[in-house]
């Protein structure tokens, strides 16, 4: 594995600014399709992004055996070729495991992990300080917060990010709430080693006009090129131009948000002809109607490109 030594690169908070795609994972016939997944590594470079995030929700990450961890992460490192850095999604509920899949990550080359909430234990907050602060002073790899209540049945409160922000190991969060004060002061009060990112691609443009410098996207698996350019829009401060586009993919955004990510993205990325399979159980395809929206705003969507 000669490409490891490429990788483990010290990335920062100025590292994280721009567009990451929250990789989908493509299956075939019930397995991991390696080879997709190679694929969709090198349209995320071709697009000039920022970053990939394989393993997160949109990667399907919690019906992935052990094995199959280790197989996507190793092929989103060995696609990157040490060109676009790679952050793996490596959280849970339960902090000894956490510890073992940033381990797991570093030893395969990875350049960041993104650690969620602990989902369905629903610590407090003190259980949650002790969580994040555990995992990052065991972490070899930089840590961003992932704070998503709504599949976690806990958020991230607003005063502890702010106290874990100081780690030296915590360099960002991505902001899934829905809360467009929350981000803002979190951008507010940090300082230059911690960044906000938006984990919602409909609320990027918002995020970013109160302090978020980037995204960890799902549109961007078809969009990329799109939605790259309204994000450096934004990150240039030329906020008319980057809502021009905001409204242009709208009905896609839209679309997506039908149904439980990733069951839209996957649907969408079939119609397109990129054959990355179907959700495994327990998601399930989208409905006839829902898969009809998506035909509509995908049409739509490449008639204004």
């Amino acid at each position: 594995m000669l490409y490891l030594t490429m990788q483990n690169r010290k990335l920062t908070a100025k590292s994280l600014p721009g567009v990451w795609t929250a990789l989908v994972t493509p299956f075939s016939r019930g397995k991991v399709n390696i080879s997709k997944v190679s694929e969709l590594v090198e349209r995320a470079k071709d697009a000039e992004l920022s970053g990939v995030v394989p393993l997160g929700s949109t990667g399907e990450a919690a019906s992935l055996e052990d094995d199959e961890r280790s197989q996507v992460i190793s092929a989103v490192v060995k696609a990157s070729s040490g060109n676009i850095p790679v952050m793996v999604g490596a959280g849970s509920n339960n902090t000894l495991k956490t510890i073992r899949n940033v381990q797991q990550a570093a030893d395969l080359g990875a350049d960041a992990v993104l650690i969620v909430t602990p989902y369905y234990s629903k610590p407090t907050a003190e259980g949650q300080k002790r969580h994040f602060l555990t995992v990052a002073d065991a972490s070899e790899l930089p840590i961003v917060l992932y704070h998503i209540p709504s599949r976690c049945g806990v958020g991230i409160p607003l005063e502890l990010v702010i106290e874990l922000s100081h780690h030296p190991n915590i360099i960002g969060i991505k902001e899934a709430g829905g809360d467009v004060f929350r981000s803002g002061e979190i951008a507010w009060r940090t300082d230059d080693g911690f960044a906000v990112l938006s984990g919602d691609d409909p609320l990027t443009l918002a995020l970013m006009s109160v302090g978020a410098v980037g995204v960890i996207s799902v549109i961007s698996n078809i969009f990329s090129t799109k939605f790259n350019f309204m994000v450096k829009m934004c990150l240039e401060d030329r906020y008319s131009e980057a809502l021009l586009i905001h409204r242009e993919l709208s009905p896609m955004l839209n679309a997506l948000s039908l149904e439980t990510n990733p069951a839209p993205i996957k649907e969408a990325m079939n119609i397109m002809g990129m054959k990355i399979g179907r959700v495994r159980p327990p998601l399930s395809p989208v409905t006839t109607s829902n898969r009809k929206s998506l035909h509509q705003a995908i049409e739509l969507s490449w008639m204004i490109d």
